[in-house]
């Protein structure tokens, strides 16, 4: 008769699940045996329990499917809770299976005993702690079907006498995997968006990654508009700023286009984001918002028309009802900003002097890469090179940690991507703070043949924080970084690595490590004075910026 972790394995592989990342231990034996009795799921063992939980969020963005990570109990479940929270703020669907004390323990502060429960209340959609076995069956059912329709993290603790108890009937069981729900709009609200969409000339659309599938329906609009697109920064996959109305990304690591687009719109299309950052909405335009979960509709924003529904199907209704408009002066000015921008940018990227300039990196690794890779950035200084200076094209895939904008999501993020996708090529564009948190796990792509490039923006510093404190006007404190030669760590591992210095080595070692049969990582020495400039600086931080130059000058 299976036992409960059996029945978890098969109703995880009737879900889909090809992957489980986590760290063994005695409270999850259980778990990794039933793994080890069947050839469906992979369990894929990382060093660290929050490198698994960025693997399983990291596979959860790319590819909607439900992802999954496993930790022992106490410090094992801990661990995971980093990565749980990137995948709850970026909706993504993912089970958490921890092991807990035998039963009898429970309640006694037991060595490893945690309230696992309470700990993870706040980031779970679906959280319990099994004491039956034969009840066990719904509860999984349940945890697989919620994480998946709600877009959340699941979570199943499961005490050790009860893992390896039998469950009756357990052949009737089986998680129907939901369908994407298509909610709906009230057709009066199309009507009326309608209305307002065809009384102006000024419009400008906000698009994020709610718009997946359905990028070349939002392209339709902006044509029939003729309204420039913004994207939020993990929509970049879904709208590069090689497309006539794509005009950039938004916020301080947005561009000055899309920052003039929006102080001018009369009205904002916003479809499909969360954008959070509301000093870069518009302050007096008129706000049409589509979104699959009404309880996003007027987050940001005060809103005049709510479209509740996928981004796709509104705008297949919206079509129809809107006048194509002519010549427009507002997306023509659009452009030729977009197109001074990208001079700009030229100017930049071709500057090959030493030290080797960060934009410069970004730039050549997008234009060397192949036209189905996946990139997948980390948080921090690198974050924003590569969202305004790496150049996708159609058919290129994209992610980060947005909402939670969490360090160390580049490593693990890369091997869940790779795992999903092991015939793409994978990109890791990752700074040296980030990359050293948990870089032990490169052994872990080692260990499982993962081919990938993990490039090291160097610049021996927290840089992101080192213009934070300046930009409050507090002195450069405590960020500069005591990093050991990352690429000799790569060949340490069993892979492959070069260390860059010499600007004109550039192209042929990003060739290099793409072209390199195990995973490599490329450690390039980057400008540490470069700064990543916001689009529009107000008087405030020159202000701030200056004091805190003075601060660091005079040693105050």
């Amino acid at each position: 008769m299976a036992n409960v972790c059996d029945v978890l394995v098969r109703l995880l592989a009737q879900a889909g699940v090809k992957h489980i990342f986590g760290v063994p231990g005695d409270a999850i034996n259980a778990l990794t045996e039933a793994l080890r009795h069947q050839d469906k799921i992979k369990f894929i063992h990382v060093n660290h329990e929050e490198s698994g939980a960025f693997a399983a969020s990291g596979q959860a963005k790319l590819t909607g499917r439900l992802g999954v990570c496993a930790g022992t109990a106490g410090p094992g479940a801990i661990h995971l809770l980093n990565g749980l929270y990137d995948a709850k703020c970026d909706r993504a669907p993912v089970l958490a299976i921890t092991g807990q004390v035998e039963t009898r323990f429970m309640g006694s502060a037991y060595q490893q005993e945690i309230d696992l429960h309470g700990l993870f209340k706040d980031v779970c959609v679906y959280n319990q702690v099994v004491m039956n076995p034969d009840h066990f069956p719904y509860i999984a059912v349940h945890a697989i079907q919620t994480a998946i329709e709600r877009k959340g993290i699941a979570h199943i603790s499961i005490p050790i006498d009860i893992a390896a108890k039998s469950v009756a009937h357990a052949d009737k069981w089986q998680a129907h995997i939901p369908d994407m729900r298509v909610l709906p709009a009230d057709l009066r609200n199309i009507d009326k968006a309608a209305e307002l969409l065809n009384r102006h000339d000024r419009i400008a659309i906000l698009a994020g990654i709610g718009c997946h599938g359905a990028a070349d329906k939002i392209f339709a609009l902006a044509e029939k508009l003729r309204a420039p697109i913004i994207h939020a920064l993990r929509a970049k996959e879904l709208f590069p700023e090689s497309h006539p109305y794509s005009v950039g990304g938004l916020g301080n690591l947005g561009v000055k286009p899309a920052t003039r687009v929006i102080e001018r719109c009369d009205l904002l299309l916003m479809i499909g984001t969360n954008f959070p950052y509301t000093d870069f909405l518009p302050k007096h335009a008129k706000v049409v918002q589509i979104d699959g979960d009404p309880c996003q509709i007027g987050k940001r924003i005060p809103v005049d028309v709510p479209l509740v529904g996928d981004a796709g199907s509104i705008a297949e209704l919206l079509l129809p009802t809107l006048k194509a408009k002519q010549k427009s002066a507002f997306l023509e000015e659009a452009q030729a900003a977009m197109k001074s921008w990208k001079a700009e940018m030229k100017r930049h990227v071709e500057n090959g002097g030493s030290p080797i300039k960060p934009a410069r990196l970004a730039y050549l690794v997008g234009e060397a890469a192949s036209d189905t890779a996946i990139f997948v950035s980390d948080t921090g200084e690198v974050t924003a090179w590569v969202a305004r200076y790496l150049q996708m094209r159609s058919g290129q895939r994209f992610t980060v940690s947005g909402m939670l904008a969490t360090m160390a999501f580049g490593m693990g993020a890369a091997i869940g991507a790779k795992l999903a996708y092991p015939e793409r090529q994978v990109i890791a564009l990752v700074g040296d703070g980030g990359f050293s948190m948990l870089m032990t796990d490169f052994s872990t792509a080692v260990k499982y043949k993962l081919p990938m490039l993990i490039v090291v923006f160097n610049n021996r510093k927290l840089g992101m924080i080192q213009v934070e404190q300046e930009g409050r006007g507090l002195p450069d404190y405590e960020t500069d970084l005591h990093n050991p030669d990352f690429a000799e760590f790569a060949k340490l591992c069993g892979g492959g690595g070069m260390r860059v210095t010499d600007p004109a080595a550039l192209q042929s070692a990003i060739h290099a490590g793409l072209e390199s049969d195990v995973p490599f990582v490329l450690d390039v020495l980057v400008d540490a004075d470069e700064k990543i400039i916001p689009p529009v600086i107000t008087l405030a931080q020159a202000v701030h910026y200056g004091m805190a130059k003075v601060k660091e000058r005079i040693g105050s």
